[in-house]
């Protein structure tokens, strides 16, 4: 009976491993060639699988591409998980959340070229997913705030200001960060600037 299990859990891992490499090799691709100059056939031979491989997982390019957009959300929770247990002073959490999201983007896609034509592809294709994913880091970095407020490490927000208004405005500056030209490949650069801000936005709720 062991056996047959063992031998379950393998081949369930060998059926997950090839949407994995498949979902891997064609992020490596769209970011290096863009997503138009990208076929299957080079997914397929990135991935080391045949074609009908790619689409016995995939139906197509396209669902191969949003595919990456859940692969992209689900490293983003983990790493704001890595995040939320970290040590440290308050701007250091918040820095690591921050980082989370926009340190992932920036490692993947600061030095590709297509950039732009992969975030219209991903809002063309995902524009209600990226919405609900933005919506779920943006609760996460509110829910955080709300916490150390509970703790008694900061205060109420500013007068006049909301804790998702705080929230909002620190993710579009952090946005702005990242395609700053002074910091544009280089990662320690938005480290810095990351944490910047955090230190800002807390001070703003000091006690």
């Amino acid at each position: 009976m062991k056996k047959v299990r063992k031998r379950k859990a393998e081949d369930k891992e060998s059926r997950s491993a090839k949407p994995n490499a498949i979902v891997l090799a064609a992020l490596e691709l769209f970011t290096r060639y863009g997503y138009r100059k990208t076929s299957i056939d080079d997914i397929a031979q990135a991935a080391q699988v045949a074609k009908r491989t790619v689409y016995l997982h995939f139906e197509n390019k396209a669902a191969v591409f949003l595919a990456i957009l859940e692969y992209l959300g689900d490293q983003v929770r983990q790493r704001c998980g890595a995040a939320d247990r970290m040590g440290g002073t308050a701007v250091d959490r918040l820095a690591g959340l921050l980082d989370a999201y926009f340190g992932m983007a920036f490692e993947l896609f600061s030095k590709s070229e297509h950039m732009p034509e992969l975030e219209e592809t991903f809002s063309r294709l995902a524009r209600a997913r990226i919405g609900y994913l933005n919506t779920e880091y943006e609760a996460r970095l509110a829910r955080f705030l709300r916490s150390l407020k509970k703790t008694g490490e900061i205060g109420r927000p500013p007068i006049g200001l909301t804790v998702e208004q705080i929230v909002h405005i620190l993710l579009r500056a952090a946005e702005g960060a990242k395609h700053d030209p002074k910091v544009q490949g280089d990662r320690k650069a938005l480290e810095r600037r990351l944490r910047e801000l955090s230190t800002f936005v807390l001070a703003a709720m000091k006690k």
